[in-house]
């Protein structure tokens, strides 16, 4: 038991440390700005993360065998599904700031993940599932009605079909017949192959290859995202689920943060009450898988 209390506030912390990586992509791609387009900048960087996680995978024998004639489905989806979910984002976050987009963007996520879980895996759309489409409906209403005067309707738009598109992402990531090692490898390539056809398609030009800072900034956006993804899933082993899914709801919080500290970004306050009512919105389904385990942070089978 004394080992599971302590479990209990370090798996917290290690889903809030997440939220702050995970939030700091924002960061990243500000200060890349234009010098790669958003699908080469996904692409290198998607690269960059197999570059570290194969390797480890190969040491800790975590690979398993790729069964395609059972998994070749999923994997196309994934490819699909990741062909919307960078290149608008990125460029969301470079026209509309690091806050209205996290907000939006968590928005898309949270119906998408509803949608394609009735569509895909037959999940119930139960009341609590309907309450937070409302609220997130009605949360992104508020941010979208002041911000597209000035911010104009394409970034707000491109960060929800991103949104709705990492949603997609991940319910069928859910199917896929992996454990999470292998899942998370091939979430990775799929990205890169994605990235590589959409940067391709639309002709994004080719970054200059001599010394820029910009290469600093996608080396670090890459091992940022190692160290969300593996903060994120260590914590989840930790502390029930619910708990970590509204903790982890501190990445639109810490966005709102990184785009006022670090890029002087305002936001109004109808659109703060937006984002407000996107948190609540997200948070209901995790509150009500929280309170199923009666309020703790353990996971229901540590109890």
């Amino acid at each position: 038991m004394p080992v599971r209390k302590l479990n209990a506030p370090l798996g917290a912390s290690l889903i809030v440390l997440s939220s702050v990586f995970y939030a700091s992509y924002g960061i990243w791609t500000r200060l890349m700005g234009n010098f790669f387009g958003g699908y080469t900048a996904s692409a290198l960087r998607s690269i960059l993360v197999l570059c570290i996680l194969l390797p480890i995978a190969i040491a800790y024998k975590r690979l398993e065998p790729l069964n395609w004639r059972r998994n070749w489905r999923y994997l196309a989806g994934m490819i699909l599904a990741s062909l919307l979910v960078w290149g608008p984002l990125y460029y969301a976050i470079l026209h509309a700031g690091i806050g209205i987009t996290s907000a939006v963007n968590y928005t898309g996520i949270v119906i998408g993940m509803f949608i394609f879980g009735w569509l895909l895996n037959k999940e119930r759309f139960t009341k609590d599932k309907w309450i937070s489409c409302l609220l997130g409906i009605v949360g992104l209403f508020l941010i979208f009605t002041p911000s597209i005067s000035h911010l104009g309707l394409l970034p707000l738009t491109a960060a929800a079909v991103s949104g709705l598109s990492i949603a997609g992402n991940n319910v069928i990531a859910k199917k896929i017949n992996y454990k999470a090692a292998q899942a998370t490898i091939f979430l990775w390539v799929t990205s890169v192959i994605a990235n590589v056809f959409m940067a391709t398609a639309v002709a994004e030009p080719h970054p200059a290859t001599s010394w820029h800072i910009q290469w600093l900034y996608l080396l670090i956006f890459a091992l940022a995202s190692v160290v969300a993804s593996w903060t994120f899933i260590a914590g989840v082993k930790l502390i029930d689920a619910g708990a970590a899914g509204i903790l982890g709801l501190l990445e639109i919080v810490f966005g709102v943060l990184f785009g006022v500290m670090f890029f002087h970004e305002r936001i109004s306050g109808i659109v703060s009450l937006g984002i407000a009512i996107v948190i609540a919105a997200a948070a209901i389904p995790y509150v009500e898988d929280y309170n199923a385990t009666r309020g703790t942070l353990e996971p229901s089978n540590a109890q």
